[in-house]
């Protein structure tokens, strides 16, 4: 069962590992100074871009996904206890000496009253007396705040329709709390003839900043005038905004914030007598405080960080894409230095020639050992390149090995090919350690002299050299046929090696005397009438004389 279990896992493993095997010694991958400058380029840039962006990012400066919409919106209230809606404040003019101020709490002129209207019903007002001072002006500023305005089409008795009516009035001692006072006719009549009675009205909404994620306060400022002979009437609507905003930083995290987002204002002027026959008293100015039925619905929606690494990582990509110019510049030089490597293992005097390059990669020069070579020599190069390609080729490897296959069977006796599978070389140093319940009276150490197998006699090999391998059969006839065999490969591995031993540089080596020729690179290849077409001109020069010498004979 658990063995099932264990085949199961691991053929669902999606992280199996591939082995690599090097192209030479302690390499796996062909690294240029090119590639590694422009590795540095490209990460350095892509590093740059990563930084960048996380800062935007952490700073709130990419810009979030907005999604807003006007819904109809039949009961709903809305509080100002955070937030002042309006403020009043006599306009001061530096070119009008010993201006008046209405509220001025010993000369009272303009009462400010604030009426709370359910559905459609004034409530018992409150004024809006007080000492604070405008700051621009320095005048006596009237605020309104801490209301609550809502809005029901229905006029039901759980949820009312809920207004405010702030009319400034003529002053009437009996409203005053203790310590005001009205002021006299002849200071109310000095007011009203003076050149600019204006009333600035500032009113406050909010607003949603998405790079501080805070909500700021937007004022709007406009102006009303006084006028002792009609009523200046504005109708305040007052809109609101259902914001909700998503923060989370891989997940969905939502915060919902409602607040008055804007203001709309219709003004009309009246006579005085409209609001004479309700208020029993001269109106001069009155705003209306309503709450809209439209809602501004807002969905905020910032980046998260899986959006931003998208972001980061489509344009990595856009810069990595010119890493594919170094992959295929190593990649081929790779293919050309594995290639060389190939034809120096057939032609050692490959090893010193060089071929100088101008700026294009065009080669202009070859040289032997700092010697100039004819430049028809570059032609026997690209020959042995096209050979060398053929010759990694899988296929043609499993071919020659085939063919060599082939050859040793014609040399040596089929029971000497099913024998190597039994030969191997003697493990040194094997060592026992002692069972002290069941050898009390024995050495702590036994150590293992001699193991030979049923049909094998091994000899340890101090060196890697072919002549001092001797693995030799036990049975006699065996015996012959194998040192018969070894001899033949000595003497083939002496004639190579003594070719390739000597000094070429100052020696004229026939290379008959050897049997070496050229066609010992492609003898073994497949497909030899395809290789028979690259054949070389020394190659060809040889088959011509050997011609010429049958013909003699």
């Amino acid at each position: 069962m658990l063995n099932n279990i264990s085949e199961f896992l691991r053929r669902i493993d999606q992280f199996g590992a591939s082995y690599k095997p090097s192209y030479s010694y302690g390499e796996v991958q062909f690294k240029t100074s090119l590639g590694g400058l422009l590795s540095i380029v490209l990460y350095g840039l892509s590093l740059a871009y990563l930084i960048y962006e996380l800062i935007l990012w952490k700073s709130g400066r990419i810009l979030p996904k907005i999604t807003s919409l006007q819904t109809e919106i039949e009961t709903y209230s809305l509080q100002f206890d955070k937030v002042t809606i309006a403020s009043f404040c006599l306009r001061k003019h530096t070119s009008i000496h010993n201006q008046i101020d209405p509220f001025d709490p010993n000369n009272v002129i303009v009462l400010p009253m604030l009426y709370e209207i359910l559905n459609d019903e004034f409530q018992e007002p409150q004024t809006l007396l007080s000492t604070k001072k405008s700051e621009k002006h320095g005048t006596y500023l009237i605020e309104v705040k801490n209301i609550e305005l809502s809005n029901n089409e229905h006029e039901s008795l759980d949820h009312p329709n809920k207004e405010f009516l702030l009319v400034f009035q003529e002053c009437t001692q009996d409203l005053l709390p203790e310590g005001w006072y009205c002021a006299k006719e002849d200071r109310i009549k000095t007011f009203f003839n003076q050149k600019q009675n204006q009333l600035q009205i500032q009113t406050f909404v909010n607003q949603y900043n998405t790079s501080t994620k805070k909500i700021d306060i937007v004022e709007q400022d406009y102006y009303a005038s006084f006028d002792n002979k009609t009523t200046y009437f504005s109708q305040i609507v007052i809109g609101s905004t259902n914001i909700s905003i998503d923060t989370g930083f891989l997940l969905e995290s939502l915060e919902i914030i409602e607040f008055p987002s804007s203001l709309q204002s219709y003004i009309q002027q009246m006579d005085l007598d409209y609001f004479a026959h309700s208020f029993q008293n001269k109106i001069f100015l009155a705003f209306e405080f309503e709450l809209g039925t439209l809602q501004q619905t807002v969905y905020v929606e910032y980046p998260k960080v899986s959006e931003v690494l998208a972001n980061i990582g489509s344009i990595v990509s856009f810069f990595l894409f010119f890493s594919h110019i170094a992959y295929m510049i190593n990649e081929k030089n790779l293919e050309l230095k594995v290639l060389r490597t190939l034809i120096e293992m057939y032609y050692p005097q490959m090893k010193e020639v060089t071929f100088k390059k101008n700026c294009y990669g065009k080669v202009i020069q070859v040289l032997y050992k700092n010697s100039r070579v004819s430049i028809s020599f570059l032609e026997t190069y690209n020959k042995f390149l096209k050979i060398a390609q053929a010759k990694l080729c899988l296929t043609n490897q499993l071919y020659e090995v085939s063919r060599l296959q082939f050859i040793l069977n014609s040399i040596c006796d089929k029971q000497v090919f099913r024998d190597c599978h039994d030969i191997g070389i003697r493990l040194k140093g094997l060592d026992f350690e002692h069972d002290p319940d069941k050898h009390n009276n024995k050495p702590n150490i036994i150590k293992v002299e001699n193991i030979i197998q049923q049909e094998l006699k091994l000899e340890n090999v101090e060196n890697e050299s072919i002549k001092e391998l001797n693995i030799t059969k036990i049975n006699p006839k065996a015996t012959i046929e194998m040192q018969s065999n070894q001899i033949q490969v000595e003497q083939l591995n002496q004639s190579q090696s003594l070719f390739l031993g000597k000094m070429i540089e100052n020696q004229l080596i026939d290379e008959e005397d050897f049997k070496l020729s050229d066609e010992d690179f492609y003898v073994l290849m497949q497909h030899q009438s395809r290789i028979k077409e690259l054949e070389y001109e020394t190659v060809a020069l040889q088959n011509q004389q050997q011609i010429q010498y049958e013909v003699q004979n």
